[in-house]
């Protein structure tokens, strides 16, 4: 709840200090508010800061907020050989450009966005995290197959978290380095989940702990943050990272090598309900008015997922003297609550495809969440 209040608290700020200061732009993270602006050199930069500064600062006295200056950090992103001078003031304080890297939101950003300090930084976790674990093979007794989930899951996600944003390909300058370190380490979680010598062939090595090569994961990784920018709702500015006219949307399109049409995700901005009469009654009642006869066609579905993972769902509706439906299997990778709206639209879907439309189409449920589910097709959890 504080984080929620905090925010709302200072939402005012935002909009003041952007009319205020031309060419300012804020973004808020719980508790910490971020100011960005571009400039021809860090002079104009640090100006548009320093003015920034002061508006916020005026601000906060008038809604009876105080920052704490001495926490103020300032970055510079540039590609010119010599670093900044310009330094921002904040009230009392002159905050110089830092020339280390930032952490900014959990990514370490160098002056020049090359990602080597966050590449170090994330090597050295992950040979943190492998100098902890070995003992799980060697003297805890830990199974190889559970000693590679263990390694994927607490040194791969280590090392190579954010790596999709400077891979930029196999034998390729400036990022060939920092695959080998990898694969130097891979080699050595190999080693922790078999249990075999350092002298023993590499190849024989991967085979044997089931750990894929650099190359192969850090591609794999790229194309996966690529289709997450590519699932976005359309209008969201991480989404037009990919295919961008930048070095990262040129890599990001070229990893992902598909030049056919993606699925896109719209947000409407006034969702359509179905229309549509929704019934809630008790057990008894429902029974009844299930049992009861309606005009039009009455549907059953229900959908269901076993113990052990297969899912589907079935329709059924009275012919006549005699019973049809229809059966789907869902695979292994679905949940109780997909089978139950995939349910009642194909239910919907049959209705339509008959030579006759009925009058009114009525499906008894008691899934309730899949009924709201399908109520309205603004975008939630179970759209397609």
């Amino acid at each position: 709840m504080a984080p929620i209040l905090f925010v709302t608290y200072l939402s005012g700020i935002f909009d003041k200090v952007q009319a205020a200061v031309p060419g300012i732009r804020g973004l808020s993270f719980v508790d910490d508010i971020s100011w960005w602006a571009d400039g021809a050199d860090d002079k104009v930069v640090a100006a548009k800061l320093s003015a920034e500064a002061a508006a916020s600062i005026e601000w906060a006295a008038g809604n009876g907020v105080a920052f704490d200056h001495g926490k103020t950090e300032a970055a510079l992103f540039h590609k010119r050989r010599t670093a900044p001078r310009a330094t921002v003031t904040v009230g009392a304080n002159s905050v110089t450009f830092n020339k280390e890297a930032t952490r900014w939101l959990g990514v370490w950003l160098d002056p020049k966005l090359a990602l080597k300090d966050r590449h170090a930084i994330r090597m050295k976790e992950g040979r943190n995290a492998i100098t902890r674990l070995r003992r799980l093979t060697g003297q805890m007794g830990l199974s190889p197959a559970n000693c590679r989930k263990v390694m994927t899951a607490c040194v791969q996600s280590a090392t190579m978290f954010g790596a999709g944003l400077w891979w930029k390909g196999d034998h390729v300058t400036g990022t060939q380095g920092r695959a080998e370190e990898i694969q130097l380490l891979i080699n050595q979680e190999a080693r922790a989940t078999t249990g075999c010598f350092r002298t023993t062939n590499l190849g024989a090595l991967s085979m044997e702990s089931g750990l894929r090569a650099e190359t192969t994961q850090l591609e794999t990784r790229q194309r996966r943050f690529g289709l997450r920018l590519l699932s976005l709702p359309q209008g969201d500015q991480a989404w037009e990272v990919v295919g961008a006219p930048t070095a990262i949307g040129r890599r990001l399109t070229n990893a992902l090598a598909h030049g056919g049409r993606t699925e896109s995700t719209v947000l409407l901005e006034e969702p359509e309900t179905l229309e549509a009469e929704l019934l809630k009654e008790e057990e008894a009642e429902a029974r009844a008015e299930a049992d009861r006869v309606r005009p039009g066609l009455s549907m059953f579905t229900d959908g269901s997922r076993l113990d052990d993972g297969p899912t589907g769902y079935s329709v059924v509706w009275k012919k006549g003297l005699s019973w049809v439906g229809a059966k789907v299997h869902m695979g292994n990778n679905q949940e109780t609550y997909d089978a139950e709206c995939a349910a009642l639209t194909h239910a919907l879907e049959l209705a339509a495809r008959g030579n006759t439309i009925p009058e009114r189409v009525t499906i008894p449920s008691d899934a309730q969440a899949a009924i709201r589910r399908v109520a309205s097709d603004e975008p939630g959890p179970g759209q397609q």
